[in-house]
């Protein structure tokens, strides 16, 4: 493994995706420790830079961001053959836990806390004009231990843009992708609506929600082919109505007929959570 990238000292390989690699990185000299997402083009295997852009867009949207539901970015690194940038790295917060799609809450009244909190953080992200556009378990992490009430942490930014964007590209998760997103319509503040309807209902009944993209197809299936989503209160015994209700009207095919805003979802379940039965999920 490589031991050092924009003069920070690598400490560890955390993880791997589409043409990036994650790092545990420390600074060199104040010795605090960080993430680093690093992307290099390779114009043997990259027909385009759309990689590198990735991250340059997730930078735009995070050096707008102050939320404390959204992972910090602490900045940007470049390297560039001649005029053209070759190689990125972002420098991000370091967020030491597993995600929601790997260790799913297990007690209700934590369950809804934690949602609350992504939802406060996307309201935040659309009050600066922005969309996250890929909201799912897998990009959730709830790290141990930190000085703030907060528990959440709003991560991966690459396919984020600003409100009302038409992306060139089919682009969306299976199992979270919003009819708009197949459509390749405008990205608006209900498509993270949808995304995070689908995502609650992941991580509370332990399977996906029925939506256009299923997980292991890559072709979509059109709005009146997707057949009504089983209410998670007919899936776990006990569940409050009003939160499976709730889910529900996030993933509403329709866009007119989903919550009206992210921030209207955070109240409704910051209100549950006051009385919500502490049950096992």
């Amino acid at each position: 493994m490589i031991d050092d990238l924009f003069g920070y000292k690598v400490v560890a390989l955390l993880g791997e995706g589409a043409r990036s690699k994650l790092y545990a990185i420390k600074d060199r000299q104040t010795g605090a420790t960080y993430t680093l997402k690093h992307v290099v083009f390779d114009e043997s295997r990259d027909k385009d830079d759309r990689f590198l852009k990735q991250v340059e867009t997730e930078y735009t949207a995070l050096r707008e961001l102050d939320h404390p539901s959204i992972r910090r970015m602490i900045a940007i690194k470049r390297e560039r053959l001649i005029v053209k940038v070759t190689e990125v790295g972002l420098v991000l917060e370091m967020v030491d836990s597993a995600t929601i799609e790997e260790d799913p809450p297990k007690l209700l009244r934590d369950f809804v806390r934690i949602f609350a909190e992504v939802a406060e953080g996307l309201a935040h992200m659309h009050e600066r004009g922005f969309v996250h556009a890929d909201m799912k378990t897998g990009n959730i992490m709830m790290p141990e231990g930190r000085a703030s009430a907060k528990m959440a942490k709003i991560i991966d930014l690459g396919q984020s843009c600003k409100i009302g964007t038409i992306k060139p590209r089919f682009q969306g998760s299976p199992g979270y992708m919003a009819p708009e997103q197949a459509a390749k319509e405008a990205i608006v503040e209900r498509t993270d609506v949808y995304n995070f309807g689908a995502t609650m209902y992941r991580a509370l009944v332990r399977d996906y929600a029925e939506t256009v993209l299923v997980p292991g197809q890559s072709k979509s299936r059109k709005p009146e082919q997707v057949p009504a989503t089983v209410p998670a209160s007919e899936r776990i015994p006990g569940l409050s109505s009003v939160l499976s209700d709730l889910i529900l009207e996030c993933l509403h095919l329709q866009i007119d007929k989903r919550v009206a805003s992210m921030q209207k979802v955070a109240m409704r379940l910051r209100a549950l959570e006051l009385n919500v039965p502490n049950i096992s999920i």
